[in-house]
């Protein structure tokens, strides 16, 4: 059973510990965070991971330019888009590049239950509940 590698890249510390902290309590994951779109870059061309939370709006390098370099290099990676940015125009665009669009303020619990979700549609992970 394989632990499930997750990437958080968000410009905001407090945003990105809060998505990695409630993660790192409902299940066993190894997190990364990365603060912007750079640096996400840089790490994806070294390492893969198994699901990746993104803010859209970031300094430098935006959400939709990781994602587009994410299916080009590990298609198979869950990517979810949590973005302040509303409207249909994002939402299908993130969908058309084959994310998954959430809208902020979005509930922990529900980024929780699309990343078990995914994971168990694709098999072979280790969803256990992390040890409280």
């Amino acid at each position: 059973m394989i632990v499930p590698r997750i990437l958080v890249v968000d410009d905001e510390k407090e945003v990105r510990a809060q998505f990695s902290n409630f993660l790192a309590q409902r299940f066993i994951c190894e997190i990364v965070e990365r603060k912007d779109g750079k640096e996400a870059l840089a790490l994806l061309e070294a390492q893969e991971f198994h699901v990746i939370l993104l803010d859209q709006r970031m300094p430098g390098i935006d959400g939709f330019t990781i994602l587009e370099h994410v299916r080009r290099r590990t298609p198979q990676a869950t990517v979810i888009m949590i973005t302040g940015l509303g409207g249909a125009g994002v939402a299908h665009k993130v969908e058309s590049l084959g994310g998954i669009y959430m809208a902020k303020p979005v509930s922990l619990k529900a980024i929780a239950l699309t990343i078990r979700r995914e994971l168990e549609r694709r098999g072979g992970f280790d969803l256990q509940p992390a040890a409280r």
